[in-house]
């Protein structure tokens, strides 16, 4: 265990679990090296939460996953160091830098590496690196889905947590229904379409309704759909953040992809697997610096 005399504050980079946390940015010493600083305040942030997603990040090990690099006790607070990502989140460079959605190139780079690192999906929680990196955060309700040796399939889960009530906008159909079918991974699936167009959109679906009605809309099969000129009416009297997203034309390969991303029933969406054949992401080939991709940036 490292004291906190060992690194330097250097900034505030915002909020983590639900604005329990604050995020610093902190020179680490003494070899100077910038990471990310949550503090977690046991009083208010479960313990068991914050070990049971230590556990996890330290088990999972993937390049696409965010790592932790050091944990640390200061009286009731726990203290977690982990990788610093210098673009911030999809959602700090969507408010800030392309509030009608992303280039479309840089949508399927950060895609192709959410597919490979698969679990509670949505902007604030894709970190991004200028160098093209993309880091998947944000798993204090990451669930292990066995695999029934017996029957070939992964097991269903059925329970809920209470304090996953902020991202009911990503939730599939099925986890919020809580029926006796459950739901497993095609639930993923469904969140990363919901992320597809959080991304291109420039906001998550639904969020303009309250909570009741965006759960009909989605209990109903109401299908999220990206805007442009493809989806929005041709009329001279809508709102000019719709114009602007009505000039523009994505590909129909993401239009195809986002969709078999959202069906209603679970069965009839593609795996991570399939997904991952797709055209759309088999372009991107390498990562390249999101200087490149997103140049309103620099």
């Amino acid at each position: 265990m490292s004291s906190p005399a060992d690194f330097t504050i250097c900034g505030n980079l915002g909020k983590a679990c639900s604005g329990l946390s604050d995020v610093f940015l902190v020179k680490r010493l003494p070899d100077e090296n910038l990471s990310a600083l949550r503090i977690l305040p046991t009083e208010k942030v479960d313990y068991e939460k914050i070990k049971e997603e230590v556990w996890f990040l330290k088990w999972l090990s993937h390049p696409c996953i965010i790592s932790i690099n050091q944990i640390i006790s200061v009286g009731s607070d726990v203290y977690v160091f982990s990788t610093f990502c210098d673009l911030c989140s999809v959602l700090h460079v969507v408010h800030n830098y392309y509030p009608y959605g992303l280039p479309e190139k840089a949508i399927a780079q950060i895609l192709k590496n959410l597919l490979l690192a698969v679990q509670s999906i949505r902007c604030s929680h894709i970190l991004l690196h200028s160098t093209g990196v993309v880091k998947l955060t944000g798993f204090r309700h990451c669930v292990f889905l066995r695999h029934n040796e017996l029957t070939g399939t992964d097991d269903v889960l059925h329970n809920f947590d209470a304090e996953i009530s902020d991202e009911l906008l990503w939730l599939a159909p099925e986890i919020l229904k809580q029926d006796l079918y459950g739901y497993g991974l095609p639930s993923d699936v469904y969140s990363i379409g919901i992320t597809i167009c959080e991304m291109a959109n420039g906001f998550p679906p639904f969020s303009d309704m309250d909570r009741l009605q965006m759960l009909f809309e989605k209990s109903k099969g109401t299908i999220p759909r990206l805007l442009d000129c493809t989806t929005l009416p041709d009329k001279e009297d809508i709102e000019r953040n719709q114009q602007i997203r009505q000039r523009r034309r994505f590909s129909e390969s993401l239009h195809v992809i986002t969709n078999n991303c959202l069906k209603l029933l679970p069965e009839n969406r593609w795996s991570v697997s399939k997904l991952l054949t797709h055209p759309f992401v088999k372009s991107i080939r390498k990562n390249r610096p999101f200087s490149s991709l997103l140049p309103d940036i620099t």
